[in-house]
């Protein structure tokens, strides 16, 4: 073999390793690219996450100071003053010893329709 030869026989062997370091840098390129999207899309989500628990928390805890004021209200309603008054006011009840009286009054409908015989009779 000459000197030709065997410097045309380095030159194809240096080009194939570059052809394949090209080719692994460009595989490993695509690697790192794929690895930094799936790192910023797991730090996004984790993020959301985070935001979604603090407002469920803050929304439960929003619902258990309500649940407390219910149940303080539903104590208050089931005493006996409060069942004593909504049987007076709404229910028109009289306690022992008592002697409830209803004053009924005519609708105002019917306070107006005399009138308005009246205006129709001299007519």
């Amino acid at each position: 073999m000459n000197r030709n030869e065997v410097q045309n026989k380095n030159a194809e062997q240096k080009e194939k390793k570059k052809r394949r370091f090209s080719w692994l840098t460009f595989v490993l390129i695509i690697c790192i690219i794929e690895l930094a999207v799936s790192a910023f899309n797991n730090i996004n989500k984790n993020i959301n996450f985070v935001s979604k628990v603090k407002g469920l928390e803050s929304k439960r805890n929003e619902e258990l100071d309500r649940n407390k004021q219910l149940k303080s209200e539903l104590e208050n309603f089931n005493s006996e003053a409060t069942l004593e008054s909504i049987a007076r006011n709404n229910l028109k009840m009289a306690g022992k010893n008592e002697i409830l009286i209803i004053m009924n009054e005519p609708p105002k409908e019917e306070e107006e329709n005399p009138e308005k015989e009246k205006d129709k009779k001299k007519k």
